[in-house]
């Protein structure tokens, strides 16, 4: 950083901080890889912008264990406590706090779809103190690839949480696609692990591909779930490829250290003294998704997996090994 440039950094840390630390409280739904990144991107972007964490900022980082009540409970901890920014990863995690925090910034992350799930009247600049960014994934452009690597499918089940208003716009958003494709959408629906397995074991025989989107409660429960389908020999393709690392076949979705960044983005505009109504709740664009292959797991399955597909892969699974290309 040069000398000019630190300085201009440096006053606006003062400006802003000129009443104390800032503290910042950062709630997650569940604990698993996707989540976690978006929150170490956070990090990095406060950090990159010249805000130490510890010194000009304190982090509160709470997690709600993928339930709903401690959502809420840390929603009115975070309320109690006159945190300075709250920013909420995951949709029942933003929810929680919209419904309690009127009076300070909170900004959502990794939120399907903010606007139905009445976090913002609209993408773009709104009149309230939340504003945020959302993973809003391709569900056609998946059932397209599914329909690429299977083609005589015509079964396709969704696994997924009802209790989440994230899934089940995006279930809702495969039913729209799937008749043009001669698809048939199944619903595989559970509330915890136990009960996502027990779908998969009662629903799963019944369909060619099982499809997961952004779903929480199937990525905090992803190794249960993808033994359970390897059993039925049923592919798993995923909106998310850290969903797909723990035993999808193909994954498509967004990289969520890049969902953090675009978060902290936000938060450092605040830090710098905008308001959230100053600023735009927006999609992330399409060059921060990324293909996730496992041709191993492809070669168990006996799926071939066409080689256009596999050269545009960003990440492939082959004999034992990770390989980001």
């Amino acid at each position: 950083m040069s000398k000019s440039l630190a300085a201009v950094v440096a006053l606006l840390i003062v400006s802003v901080l000129s009443f104390g630390t800032v503290k910042i409280g950062i709630t997650q739904i569940v604990d698993h890889p996707a989540l976690n990144a978006v929150f170490d991107g956070i990090i990095k972007a406060i950090e990159d912008a010249g805000f130490k964490v510890g010194t000009d900022v304190v982090i509160d980082r709470q997690n709600a264990q993928g339930s709903v009540q401690n959502a809420a409970a840390i929603a009115r901890k975070f309320a109690s406590e006159r945190v300075d920014i709250v920013v909420a990863i995951a949709t029942p995690s933003a929810q929680a706090c919209v419904q309690v925090i009127t009076d300070r910034p909170v900004i959502f992350s990794a939120v399907t779809d903010p606007v139905g799930a009445g976090l913002i009247k609209q993408l773009g600049k709104n009149e309230s103190n939340v504003v945020g960014i959302s993973d809003m994934v391709p569900v056609s452009t998946h059932l397209k690839l599914i329909k690429a690597v299977f083609p005589n499918a015509k079964k396709v089940g969704v696994l997924y949480n009802p209790g989440e208003a994230n899934s089940v716009t995006l279930t809702n958003m495969a039913k729209a696609a799937a008749p043009s494709l001669a698809l048939t959408i199944l619903d595989m629906t559970g509330t915890n692990a136990s009960e996502m397995v027990a779908a998969v074991n009662s629903v799963g025989p019944d369909v060619d591909v099982i499809y997961i989107g952004t779903d929480n409660t199937a990525a905090s429960s992803m190794q249960a779930i993808g033994a359970a389908a390897l059993r039925l020999k049923k592919p798993i393709v995923a909106a998310d490829i850290d969903i797909a690392r723990q035993g999808g076949l193909i994954g498509f979705g967004f990289n969520y250290f890049q969902v953090g960044v675009e978060t902290g983005k936000l938060v450092v505009e605040i830090l710098k003294g905008k308001k959230p109504s100053e600023l735009e709740s927006h999609l992330l664009g399409p060059e921060s998704l990324m293909l996730f292959i496992n041709l191993d797991l492809a070669k168990e399955l006996n799926v071939s997996i066409p080689q256009e597909l596999i050269d545009r892969a960003d990440i492939i699974v082959q004999n034992g090994q990770e390989v980001k290309r």
